[in-house]
Formats: C-alpha cells, sequence, structure tokens
C-alpha cells in the first residue's frame, strides 16, 4: 500500500499526523519489521499506517491494542483498518483493563513470536507506560526497536487535558 492511499484513507483523522505516519511507514519498510506490536492506537491513523507498510512488505502483521473506550472514537479503528483492506495483516484488541494487562495475559505467546517493532502510543503516564517497557523488552526480537510517541508531551501542557480534575490532582512530579 502507498503512502498516497494511505492518506487518502486516513484524511484529517486526529492523533497520528502524515508526517509521524510516513515515519512509521518508512521505519517499518527500512528495517524489514513484518511483526509490529502498537500500544495505544486511539482512531487507528497509526495502525493503518504500520500496517500499511507491512502491505508493501508483502508479509507479517500488526497487533494493536487499546483501551476498550477506543470503541467509542469516530472514526474507529476498525473502520479504518476495514477501509484500507487491511483486515487480514491487523489484529486489534481493546481490553478492559490497559494494554499492561493484555501484555501481562499473553507475554508467554508473544515471547515465542516476539517483535521486530513496537510502537508505544499510549497512556503518557510513568506508572502505566513504565511498566508496559518493562513488559515490551521480554517480547522484543534482539535488535528489535521499540518508539515512544509524545516524549515532549505533559498533562500540565496538554490543551484538552490540563484543566481537569484528574490532572489538577496530580503531584508535580507527575
Amino acid at each position: 500500500m502507498t503512502p498516497e492511499a494511505i492518506r487518502a484513507i486516513v484524511r484529517d483523522t486526529p492523533s497520528t499526523s502524515h508526517e509521524g505516519g510516513r515515519l512509521l511507514y518508512d521505519h517499518v519498510l527500512r528495517n524489514q519489521a513484518s511483526r509490529v506490536l502498537e500500544l495505544g492506537f486511539a482512531h487507528g491513523v497509526g495502525t493503518v499506517w504500520l500496517a500499511g507498510a507491512i502491505a508493501a512488505l508483502g508479509r507479517g502483521k500488526v497487533i494493536a491494542v487499546d483501551y476498550l473506550p477506543a470503541r467509542n472514537r469516530r472514526p474507529d479503528a476498525p473502520s479504518l483498518v476495514r477501509e484500507a483492506g487491511l483486515e487480514a495483516i491487523v489484529e486489534l484488541h481493546f481490553d478492559p483493563i490497559s494494554y499492561t494487562w493484555h501484555l501481562k495475559r499473553n507475554l508467554g505467546r508473544y515471547a515465542q513470536e516476539p517483535f521486530d517493532f513496537v510502537f508505544l502510543d499510549g497512556a503518557h503516564s510513568w506508572d502505566t507506560d513504565g511498566f508496559a517497557f518493562f513488559l515490551i523488552d521480554r517480547i522484543l526480537k534482539v535488535g528489535g526497536w521499540i518508539l515512544f510517541d509524545d516524549l515532549n508531551w505533559s498533562y500540565s501542557t496538554s490543551a484538552s487535558l490540563k484543566d481537569t480534575d484528574f490532572v489538577k490532582q496530580m503531584t508535580e512530579e507527575q
């Protein structure tokens, strides 16, 4: 699948920009990353970019995991994946607790078939993503890649979250 075709499908759907998506796409192709894990997919834009690259490689799979409320996003990830015709190579999981619990439940299986590339674009919190990194280390191939999204993002500077009670109750360190 070409980057142009992906752009036409994801249009202006939020979360992963066209530039960010193209970086994911190019990374998968350049490194021949045929087994990819995405933690935190929101609308599924990054998923389509990753799977589009897998399709261009001609082999592989993307396993993407997010919290159950991601089902309520519009557009939702299953719709974008279906529109792109990538259902055969994308496995979407909506976990009722979190992707760390999904990893716990699948640790043995994933360790048997480790990932070439993991894209972590999830909770953006130390307690969730710090633990996710610990688990990812156990399921990433030797020489594999992990990419943390939004390294410069913070709750205190988030336009949509900084004034919420959730953020106001955080300590400075959080």
